[in-house]
């Protein structure tokens, strides 16, 4: 199994919140400040491996899946979902990519085309007023 992944949500006026602080805390995906996101970041081992560009209207979509690899559950790997939700003239557009431990992403449009079940929505994650 490779290093763990963290995130980072970089701000459009240039400040940062880490997934983990400095002074050990830590920050939950819901903590993300999503009226000035400007995009958000994967790192393992400091070094940064996937970063997503939020453009005017987009809504993150973050999730942290494991998957097992066998019958007793002693291999797994996590894979990242990364991707963003808009509504477009009445139409939910989506785009997603996966990132796997061994660094390739995929690339998937709807939920529905992801190698995992479609996750629920957060309250985050929808557009203000639905």
């Amino acid at each position: 199994m490779c290093s763990e992944i963290t995130w980072k949500a970089v701000y459009k006026d240039g400040t940062e919140l880490p997934q983990h602080n400095k002074d050990g805390s830590v920050n939950k995906y819901p903590d993300i400040d999503r009226t000035k996101i400007d995009c958000f970041e994967l790192y393992r081992e400091e070094k940064l491996i996937f970063k997503l560009h939020l453009e005017e209207g987009r809504r993150l979509i973050v999730r942290r899946r494991t998957l097992i690899k066998n019958f007793d559950k002693s291999q797994s790997e996590v894979i990242w979902m990364v991707g963003w939700q808009w509504n477009a003239n009445g139409r939910n557009v989506q785009d997603i990519a996966w990132v796997f431990e061994d660094g390739h992403v995929e690339l998937t449009g709807q939920f529905k085309s992801c190698p995992f079940n479609s996750p629920v929505l957060m309250k985050e994650e929808k557009e203000t007023g639905d």
